[in-house]
C-alpha cells in the first residue's frame, strides 16, 4: 500500500507560512478571555505579594588590609625598614577573622543585637533601630533568658505609663508599668522609655510594637551567616563586606562596628609583640646597670687607694688602637651575650609563645625568621579561636612553626660560632697591643683599662635605653591595620523583593500558563477543526460542502423556507453535486443519480446530512427518495418521528411478496414532499442481505421513479456493508465531523479513495463552528435574506 504521507503536500511558500502563522496566532487568540483572566490573577497576586512582603536592603563596605602595622624597626638606626610594610597579605585568613564568632560576639555585645524591635503597620511589620524605638527592654540576668530565644511579644500602650504585653501563640496577656521589674512567662525584664526616641512619646496608644530576645550564641550565629566577605577582584587586596537586612541604619551600624572591631583586634596583636620585646630589653638593662655600677665603683676605689685625681692625657696612639680593639671585643661580647640570651629564651619558653623581635642582634636572618615566627604564632592563635588543634590548617601551621624554630636555632648556632671566631681574633690583636703597652706605668695602665670597660658598658647601656624607648613607643602606637576604602553604605532600592522583576514575571506567567495549557490541549487534540486540515490530509478529494454546527433548538430537518446558515450549506451541497463527475454511471440512459452518504464511524452526522440533503433536493422540485441502508444501527426514524417497527429495506430483501410501494412512506415530513424508505427490522446477516438481487431490484425501481436516491449507509471502518454495495452509487458523500473525526482515521479514508472502494467520492465537513477562526465560512456567513443577523463588533474574535 502506498505510504499515506505521500498524499500530504509538504511544499510551502512564504505566503503559506504566513497564513499558517496567522492561523496559529488566531487559534490562541480565540481564547483571549482566558489570557486576560490569567494576567489579572497573576498580576494581582504579584501586587499583593509586594504589598505584604518585607523589603530587604543590602549594605556594603570596602576595606584594604595592611600587613605588619607595628611600623618600627628595632635593630638600630642604620638599615631601618619603612614605617608601613605594604607587602602581600593573605586575604583568606583575613576573611576568616572577619567572619569569626569572636569578632561577631563583640559586635553583638556592643550593639545589643540580642534584642529585636518591630513596629506593626496596617499590612506588615517593620524592624526599628536606635532612635526609632520608643522603648528599650532590659533583660535581667537569668539562665532562661540567655539559653533560649523568647517568643515575639506584642506591646500595646494603654496610657503613658501603662502597657499590655501579649503573646498570641499562648494567649498570654498582662498589664505592666513602665520601669517596673516584671516576669513575663518566666522571663524577667524591665521596659523603659528610650530617651533618644525621635517620635512623640505621648502618641503611642494607636501603635502596636513587638520585641523578642535571643541568646548571644544564636545572635552570633545569625550575624556570621548574614555577613558576606569577598575580595573585590581576583588581584585585588580589597575586601567587600556586605549584609542584608530590613533596616538600613542597623545594617550600616553593624558593618561599621565590625570594621572597627577587626581593626582594634589587629592593633592589639601588634602591641603584644612590642610588649614582649620591651620586657626583654628591660631585663637586659637591669643586668647591665649592675655591671656598669661595678666598673664605676672599681674606678673610684682604685683612685682612692692610689691617691690619684686625674690620669694625664699622655696615652699614645697605641692606647687608641688598644681601646679600639677592646671596644670591638666588647661589641662582639655584647652580640654574643645577646645571642646566647636569645637562644636561652627560645629554648626555655613554651613551644607556641611569641619571641622578642629585633632586640639588637645584627644578624638579619635571625631577625627575619623571628618576625615570621611571631606572625605564624599570631595566625595560629586566630585560627584556634574558631577551630581545634585537629584542624588541617592548624596542624600545618604547627609543622611550619616547628620548622621555623629549628631554622632560628640553626641560624643562632652558626651566628654564635661566627662571633666566637671573630672574638678570638680581636682578642688576639688586643693581646698584641697590651704587650706593647706593658712598658707604661702600671697605674696608668690600670686606669685606662677601667675607663675602657666603663666606656664600653656606657655605650651598651645607652643603646639599650634607646631600644627600650623604641619598644615602648611601638607598644603605644595605634596605627590601623586596615585602610577603609568605603564605610557602610546601603543601596536605595531593596534587593528583595525586586518589584520590577516580580511584576514582569507575573506578566510572563499570566501569558505562559494559558498558552501552555492551550498548547498541551492542542498537542493532544487529534480531532479535525478546519477545512484546511481536511485538505492537508485528503489533498485529492473534493470538498462538497461545509455544514455548520447544528443547534439543539433548531429543526433537525431543513424546510424549504428556512434561511439559516445550515440550510444554505445544504443548498450549496445540492449545487456542488452537479460538479461531481457522473460519467461512470452504469445506466447512462437514466437521469437518476444514486447518492451514498457514509462516514468512517458512527456519530459523524451522516444520517443528518442524508435527510437534509434529500430535503434540499425536494425544495428544488426534485423527486427524491431517502433510503435507510444502515441496517445495523438505523436512525432515520428518530429524525422523522416515524415508528421503528415499520417495514423497510430488510423486509423487502427477504420477503419477495413485498413490493417497493409497500415500503415507501409518502410525505414523511409535513409540508415536504419527501419519500422515505426505512431500514426495517435489524437482520442477523445484513451484509449477505445487501448482496442479494433484491437490493439491485430496489435500486432499479427507485431510479425509474425518482431523480435522486439518497442512501444512508453504514460506517466504513466498522462494517463492510457500504463497500459491498458501492457499485450502485453514482456519487459517494463521505462525512467528516469537526471536533469529532480523529485525524488518525484519514489514512483509512485515503486508502478507500486510492483503491477506489467507493465511487466518485466527495468530502462533507459537518459540525463546523459558525464563529471564530474555525468557522466554516471564515467570517462571511450565509443568510443574505431577511433573517441575516449583523455580527456584533465585540464578537470579532
Amino acid at each position: 500500500m502506498e505510504n499515506s504521507n505521500t498524499h500530504i503536500n509538504n511544499s510551502s511558500t512564504p505566503e503559506d507560512s504566513s497564513e499558517d502563522l496567522k492561523k496559529i496566532v488566531l487559534q490562541y487568540l480565540k481564547y483571549w478571555p482566558w489570557f486576560i483572566i490569567c494576567l489579572v490573577i497573576s498580576v494581582s497576586i504579584a501586587f499583593i505579594y509586594l504589598r505584604y512582603s518585607t523589603n530587604i536592603y543590602q549594605t556594603n563596605a570596602q576595606v584594604k588590609v595592611l600587613k605588619d602595622q607595628s611600623g618600627l624597626d628595632l635593630s638600630g638606626l642604620q638599615g631601618s625598614s619603612p614605617l608601613i610594610d605594604m607587602s602581600k597579605v593573605n586575604l583568606e585568613n583575613e576573611r576568616a577573622i572577619l567572619k569569626s564568632r569572636r569578632i561577631a560576639s563583640k559586635v553583638v555585645d556592643n550593639l545589643e543585637l540580642t534584642s529585636s524591635y518591630y513596629k506593626s503597620g496596617s499590612f506588615k511589620s517593620s524592624e526599628i533601630w536606635k532612635n526609632e524605638r520608643p522603648f528599650k527592654v532590659e533583660w535581667i540576668d537569668n539562665d532562661s533568658v540567655y539559653d533560649v530565644s523568647t517568643p515575639l511579644y506584642t506591646v500595646v500602650f494603654e496610657s503613658l505609663n501603662k502597657f499590655e504585653i501579649r503573646n498570641p501563640k499562648t494567649d498570654f496577656s498582662d498589664t505592666y508599668t513602665v520601669g517596673e521589674p516584671m516576669n513575663v512567662e518566666g522571663y524577667p525584664l524591665v521596659l523603659n522609655f528610650n530617651p533618644d526616641y525621635n517620635g512623640d512619646i505621648t502618641k503611642l496608644e494607636a501603635i502596636n510594637f513587638n520585641f523578642s530576645f535571643r541568646s548571644t550564641s544564636q545572635a552570633v550565629s545569625s550575624l556570621t551567616n548574614q555577613i558576606s566577605v569577598e575580595p573585590l577582584g581576583d588581584r585585588s587586596e580589597i575586601l567587600n563586606i556586605s549584609i542584608k537586612g530590613q533596616n538600613k541604619e542597623k545594617n550600616e551600624d553593624i558593618l561599621n562596628a565590625l570594621i572597627d572591631q577587626f581593626n582594634s583586634d589587629g592593633i592589639e596583636d601588634n602591641r603584644l609583640v612590642a610588649k614582649r620585646t620591651e620586657e626583654f630589653v628591660i631585663e637586659r638593662l637591669e643586668y647591665l646597670v649592675s655591671e656598669l655600677d661595678t666598673v664605676e665603683s672599681g674606678l673610684a676605689s682604685y683612685k682612692s687607694e692610689n691617691d690619684l685625681v686625674e690620669i694625664e692625657n699622655n696615652a699614645t696612639a697605641l692606647f687608641g688602637k688598644s681601646t679600639e680593639a677592646e671596644l670591638r671585643v666588647f661589641e662582639l661580647s655584647n652580640q654574643l651575650s645577646l645571642t646566647r640570651n636569645f637562644k636561652e629564651e627560645l629554648t626555655e619558653q613554651d613551644k607556641y609563645e611569641l619571641l622578642p623581635a629585633r632586640i639588637g642582634i645584627t644578624n638579619d636572618n635571625i631577625n627575619s625568621f623571628t618576625e615570621t615566627y611571631n606572625q605564624k604564632i599570631l595566625e595560629r592563635e586566630r585560627l584556634l579561636i574558631s577551630s581545634t588543634l585537629a584542624n588541617p590548617s592548624v596542624r600545618e601551621l604547627d609543622k611550619l612553626i616547628l620548622q621555623l624554630r629549628k631554622n632560628i636555632l640553626n641560624t643562632i648556632n652558626n651566628y654564635i660560632k661566627s662571633l666566637e671566631i671573630s672574638l678570638r681574633e680581636v682578642q688576639r690583636r688586643e693581646r698584641e697591643f697590651d704587650s706593647n703597652i706593658s712598658r707604661l706605668p702600671e697605674q696608668e695602665k690600670e686606669i685606662r683599662n677601667i675607663k675602657r670597660q666603663q666606656a664600653v658598658k656606657e655605650k651598651l647601656y645607652l643603646f639599650l635605653l634607646q631600644k627600650r624607648e623604641e619598644a615602648a613607643l611601638s607598644y603605644a602606637i595605634t596605627a590601623p591595620i586596615i585602610k577603609v576604602v568605603d564605610y557602610a553604605h546601603t543601596q536605595p532600592s531593596p534587593v528583595s523583593p525586586k518589584s520590577q522583576i516580580i511584576l514582569l514575571s507575573s506578566l510572563v506567567i499570566g501569558l505562559v500558563v494559558p498558552f501552555g495549557v492551550l498548547y498541551i490541549i492542542f498537542l493532544f487534540d487529534t480531532k479535525i477543526k478546519t477545512k484546511d486540515q481536511v485538505k492537508t490530509f485528503l489533498p485529492n478529494m473534493p470538498i462538497v460542502a461545509e455544514v455548520p454546527q447544528h443547534k439543539e433548538e433548531e429543526n433537525k430537518v431543513i424546510l424549504p423556507n428556512d434561511r439559516s446558515s445550515i440550510a444554505e450549506s445544504f443548498r450549496i451541497m445540492r449545487t456542488n453535486l452537479n460538479f461531481l463527475s457522473v460519467k461512470n454511471r452504469k445506466d447512462t440512459t437514466s437521469s437518476s443519480e444514486v447518492v451514498f452518504v457514509t462516514s468512517t464511524t458512527k456519530g459523524e452526522g451522516k444520517t443528518f446530512v442524508a435527510i437534509n440533503l434529500a430535503s434540499s433536493l425536494v425544495s428544488a422540485k426534485k423527486k427524491t427518495l431517502l433510503v435507510g441502508c444502515d441496517l445495523r444501527n438505523p436512525q432515520i426514524h428518530n429524525y422523522l418521528n416515524l415508528k421503528k417497527e415499520q417495514i423497510g429495506v430488510t423486509n423487502f430483501l427477504y420477503d419477495n411478496s413485498i413490493s417497493i410501494d409497500d415500503i415507501i412512506i409518502k410525505n414523511s415530513v409535513e409540508s415536504l414532499d419527501l419519500d422515505v424508505v426505512l431500514s426495517g427490522d435489524i437482520p442477523p446477516n445484513p451484509a449477505e442481505m445487501l448482496m442479494s438481487s433484491r437490493f439491485a431490484k430496489l435500486i432499479e425501481e427507485a431510479k425509474q421513479r425518482y431523480d435522486y436516491i439518497i442512501i444512508d449507509t453504514a460506517p466504513t471502518i466498522l462494517v463492510t456493508d457500504t463497500i459491498l454495495i458501492s457499485d450502485y452509487a453514482d456519487i459517494t458523500l463521505y462525512i467528516t465531523r469537526s471536533g469529532y473525526t480523529d485525524t488518525r482515521l484519514f489514512p483509512h479514508i485515503r486508502d478507500i479513495y486510492d483503491q477506489k472502494k467507493l465511487v466518485n467520492m466527495g468530502v462533507v465537513i459537518n459540525g463546523l463552528d459558525e464563529t471564530g477562526i474555525n468557522a466554516y465560512n471564515y467570517g462571511y456567513g450565509y443568510g443574505y435574506g431577511e433573517n441575516q443577523q449583523k455580527k456584533k463588533s465585540w464578537k470579532f474574535w
